[in-house]
């Protein structure tokens, strides 16, 4: 298993080193809207969830729209380096946050196509993603989010029901990290708002609204994600192991990213 998941991550940073910037409509692409399932409790939102598109595909970004830019936010915009996108840069000479083996953080999670479960308890919703084998809280007891909590990498969230939607509060987000992989900042005062509605068995959507004035002169929402459920014995049924570990990391930029790119490093 090991030795799978390792290639499988080695071929997927071989395609970033030879990634050609000219992808930004296959980022503006609008999926169809999900075909009708049987209906379901609109308020279980059990099970494991794939978004639209199969798994290991392209991350998708938050929105097709330019976004709304503070010039502190543009300036963080420009100094982030990606390996990806119309602004790509060689890896070896960026400064994407993964390359050193950093978690991807709450918001990259959810938008990339990797599998993640829904595990609803009494107080409480577990969701664990399977990209880094993450698992997250979100606090249905009644509380409300800490007013200025220490950051984390996958914030701290409450939800509660309205209706047949499940709206999310999240704050605390690590601001070293990016929003996407064509880095997209934020900063320590970003505010999430995520709206999940189960439409029925098998189909499930996703929206956010994002306020973070040192960021974006206005509150903005994301494209709606869709999401569909993996049936036991699915190919994507179960959760694997998909961990970048930093021993991992280093030896792939050392013999193949770095020598890929012209970089020697003594």
């Amino acid at each position: 298993m090991r030795n799978r998941i390792t290639g499988a991550i080695t071929v997927s940073l071989l395609a970033t080193i030879i990634f050609v910037p000219a992808a930004p409509a296959q980022r503006g692409q609008r999926g169809n809207n999900p075909p009708a399932g049987p209906p379901h409790d609109p308020h279980d939102l059990s099970g494991i969830w794939l978004q639209r598109g199969g798994a290991g595909g392209p991350m998708s970004e938050w929105s097709k729209e330019p976004l709304p830019f503070t010039p502190a936010g543009l300036a963080k915009f420009n100094a982030n380096k990606p390996g990806k996108g119309p602004r790509a840069v060689v890896p070896a000479k960026g400064n994407e946050p993964l390359s050193d083996a950093n978690v991807p953080g709450l918001l990259r999670t959810l938008v990339y196509a990797r599998p993640f479960q829904i595990i609803p308890l009494a107080d409480k919703i577990v969701q664990i993603f399977e990209w880094d084998r993450i698992w997250r809280e979100i606090w249905v007891d009644g509380r409300k989010v800490p007013e200025d909590p220490d950051p984390r990498f996958y914030g701290y969230s409450a939800g509660r029901w309205e209706g047949d939607t499940l709206i999310v509060d999240t704050v605390g987000l690590d601001p070293r990290l990016w929003m996407d992989e064509w880095g997209t900042p934020f900063s320590d005062d970003l505010r999430v708002e995520e709206r999940w509605r189960r439409l029925d068995r098998d189909n499930m959507e996703l929206t956010l609204t994002i306020t973070d004035p040192k960021t974006f002169t206005r509150p903005w929402v994301t494209d709606t994600k869709r999401f569909r459920l993996q049936p036991k014995g699915s190919p994507n049924g179960e959760l694997l192991e998909v961990i970048f570990t930093p021993m991992d990391e280093k030896d792939f930029n050392q013999k193949i990213r770095d020598v890929s790119n012209g970089v020697t490093k003594k």
